[in-house]
């Protein structure tokens, strides 16, 4: 067995440094760049009263121009907007209603904090109703330049896997076959026992097969076998789906809305897909028995409506809160079980979630967070980018033909851009009530960037949160060509490489994009491999091509 002991220089490649120094920078194309600064003037699903919901009632920044939720005044027949930077001159335009977007100036505000000022205006030009204002900050597009990566991606990626696969974090699947204690993120077994489980069954399944393929793989088996006998019996309403929150260990952890009773539908959607890459390594087909199997209770348990409840009891359903499932996960998992087996028996379930999630956050525009370690939120209260960016990666793969599919893509892209990319200059304040993460990571000083953050609710970056929107662009540069979308995709992927530096865990995408980074999530780092080896594949692609078509 290798040993557990990680050297300061993996696949060939040296590592030191805890905090990333700054280094080479990658100029951005000046003409991308350009196209960049203009597209920000273009609104993100502005609200209209009536018609469109506004969303942004707790937004920190904006990238894109925003409009406001503000009303009409008596007797106004105009609105005067002032926006006034922190730094420079104000800006002023005058439209017709109150919620208008801030388009025509808003390619003139200076990134940082600004203050908007809206007046309602008579027929005559004079001042009625009282000032309404809205504070903000105006985000960076992306930077004149970005960190160049510490590696390749493809030797990035390697190193993270090869790293992560022996680590102390993983090493009791090589031993016991139990979580180790002292790694108490095993609180969450769905997720990272069956993210450990998925990592080991990649790395094992490489071509050429690393020297120790055949003990990962075994390692592989007792995770997944860990997570099999932790699931729901037959006669649960959530038969055979893995606990969201273990059920015998890490009591201390687990407090709250976090308990044992409990559970969060999507992780079984999670888990089917680690059960799957399991499978796709060893051939067993238990593992394939066991996706299937969590496949026929979500057939059974969706409602008519086409989507599930999203916190209940697993014993007998009933709910924890009224909150519905965005059922992205579920999509994604049948495509992967479809894939796999060549039965297409979900696809009707599948549909029916397509068309669930169409007629409520397309159309609401209410992407909200669905994470174990936040409770369920209202409406608009905790927005994230996971489900709106897994849905126009969803688009982009299966309709990008469609023109009317396709903008909705691109505009999902645009909004988890908006909200959550920090290319430069991040915001210092952050939405009201952090969970623990979000306050640890809240202090925009320490990001390295550009970044991505996770959600409203724990608003710091996140590796799975830039490898999402890396995944994100790359699908809108394969269905659009558009290379401003490549770009960006780089600039990201440029930060996770230099997170490898860090000595507290060498090689590994540290989860938290920041200096001095907390708990590793092995399911984010996983993810974020995946990213990465999906860039790699797609810029040697672009290198081919762009070398071909030079005369």
């Amino acid at each position: 067995m290798k040993t557990f002991l990680l050297l300061a220089a993996v696949c060939g490649t040296a590592i030191a440094a805890e905090v990333p120094k700054p280094g080479p920078m990658v100029a951005t194309d000046p003409k991308l760049r350009v196209q960049a600064l203009h597209e920000t003037a273009i609104p993100v699903r502005p609200g209209v009263p009536g018609q469109q919901p506004f969303w942004n009632a707790r937004a920190v920044q904006f990238q894109f121009a925003p409009a406001f939720d503000f009303k009409e005044v008596p007797g106004a027949k105009s609105y005067r907007f002032t926006v006034a930077p922190a730094k420079g001159d104000a800006l002023t335009f005058t439209a017709a209603k109150p919620w208008s977007p801030l388009s025509p100036v808003w390619d003139k505000v200076i990134t940082g904090k600004a203050r908007l000022t809206v007046q309602g205006l008579d027929d005559k030009g004079a001042e009625v109703g009282e000032p309404m204002t809205r504070v903000f900050h105006r985000a960076a597009a992306i930077d004149k330049a970005y960190p160049a990566p510490a590696m390749s991606w493809s030797d990035s990626a390697r190193t993270a896997l090869e790293t992560l696969v022996h680590s102390p974090d993983l090493h009791c699947w090589f031993t016991a076959g139990v979580p180790d204690e002292q790694f108490h993120l095993y609180r969450y077994p769905s997720k990272i026992v069956g993210g450990a489980a998925a990592a080991l069954a990649i790395y094992a399944a490489q071509t050429p097969p690393p020297t120790d393929a055949a003990e990962a793989l075994k390692a592989a088996r007792r995770a997944a076998d860990y997570l099999l006998g932790l699931s729901y019996p037959a006669e649960n309403d959530w038969a055979f789906h893995p606990p969201t929150y273990h059920p015998t260990m890490f009591h201390d952890k687990l407090g709250g809305h976090m308990n044992a009773d409990r559970y969060m539908t999507f992780c079984g959607a999670e888990t089917g897909m680690y059960y799957l890459d399991v499978y796709a390594a060893t051939k067993d087909a238990k593992y394939l028995n066991a996706a299937v199997s969590i496949a026929e209770t979500y057939a059974k348990r969706q409602s008519p409506e086409g989507s599930w409840l999203m916190f209940v009891s697993p014993k007998d359903g009933k709910p924890v809160t009224d909150n519905i499932l965005i059922p992205t996960l579920v999509i994604e998992f049948v495509d992967k079980l479809g894939a796999a087996t060549g039965d297409h028996h979900f696809d009707a379930m599948r549909e029916k979630a397509i068309a669930w999630v169409m007629q409520n956050p397309v159309r609401t525009w209410n992407w909200q967070g669905q994470f174990e370690d936040v409770k369920p939120l209202p409406p608009y209260e905790n927005l994230t980018k996971h489900d709106a960016g897994q849905f126009s990666i969803h688009l982009l793969q299966t309709a990008a033909n469609d023109p009317a599919k396709r903008a909705l893509a691109l505009d999902l892209i645009r909004f988890a851009e908006d909200q959550f990319v920090m290319w430069a200059q991040p915001p210092t304040a952050n939405p009201k009530e952090q969970n623990p993460d979000g306050e640890a990571g809240s202090k925009s000083r320490t990001w390295l960037l550009p970044c991505v953050l996770e959600q409203y609710r724990c608003y710091a970056p996140v590796n799975a949160s830039s490898a999402k929107l890396i995944r994100m662009y790359l699908a809108a540069y394969r269905a659009t060509g558009d290379r401003l979308h490549l770009e960006k995709a780089k600039a990201l992927a440029g930060t996770l490489t230099r997170t490898q530096s860090n000595k507290k865990a060498l090689g590994r995408y540290q989860t938290w994009v920041m200096q001095n980074p907390g708990p590793m999530w092995f399911n984010c780092e996983l993810y974020a491999v995946q990213a990465m080896q999906e860039l790699a594949a797609v810029d040697i692609s672009d290198d081919s091509t762009r070398s071909k078509s030079k005369p």
